[in-house]
């Protein structure tokens, strides 16, 4: 597992529960080093491990803590490049969906060895859509769909999103995610201009 992803996870930790949540969390976990370091690369297990170990302190499901870093990772300030890289793709949220197949290859521009999950997307019928969310450890789905939320807010649009059903295929966790788009003005959409900061 990319150390930048791991990063994120002790960050999120550490800036919604505090440095004792995170301490807990690494005892927890058996994990030996303070803190993850984004350039380097830790085992899944690790990872998973951690996971584990903040669901069980928090009292929450594992998902859950997932799609909280998935809506933290596109609406906390320090992360705003990120948000800003995702509204690059497109003027809507049906573009976003749409581009999702492109993620993994965009971040492996940005970051050469970075296993960000592959995704793809289908319409089933006029605003719905299925995507499908391919990593080799479980809980991309979850992590996904809290992005898919903030950003379903940064858009101004109304969706319902749900995670459906999983399975391993090969060396791949296949997971799906459902999108139904209710109303795409039903807010207005945070400001957006490109090369500035909105």
């Amino acid at each position: 597992m990319h150390g930048m992803i791991c990063k994120s996870l002790e960050t999120f930790l550490r800036a919604n529960h505090g440095h004792d949540v995170w301490a807990a969390v690494r005892a927890g976990a058996e994990m030996e080093a303070a803190g993850f370091e984004a350039m380097q690369s830790y085992p899944d297990e690790l990872f998973l491990a951690v996971v584990a170990a903040a669901a069980e302190f928090l009292g929450r499901p594992v998902s859950a803590v997932l799609e909280d870093v998935g809506t933290w990772i596109c609406t906390t300030p320090p992360l705003e490049p990120v948000r800003r890289l995702i509204r690059f793709s497109g003027p809507t949220y049906e573009d976003l969906l749409w581009s999702l197949d492109e993620m993994h290859d965009r971040a492996r521009l940005a970051v050469p060895d970075l296993d960000f999950p592959a995704c793809s997307t289908e319409e089933t019928e006029p605003g719905q859509f299925e995507i499908t969310v391919r990593w080799p450890i479980p809980g991309a789905a979850a992590v996904m769909t809290g992005m898919l939320r903030a950003m379903a807010d940064d858009y101004g649009v109304l969706a319902m999103l749900d995670r459906g059903a999983r399975q391993k295929i090969g060396d791949l966790w296949h997971e799906r995610i459902s999108v139904t788009l209710f109303e795409s003005d039903f807010a207005t959409p945070r400001d957006f201009s490109i090369g500035a900061s909105a």
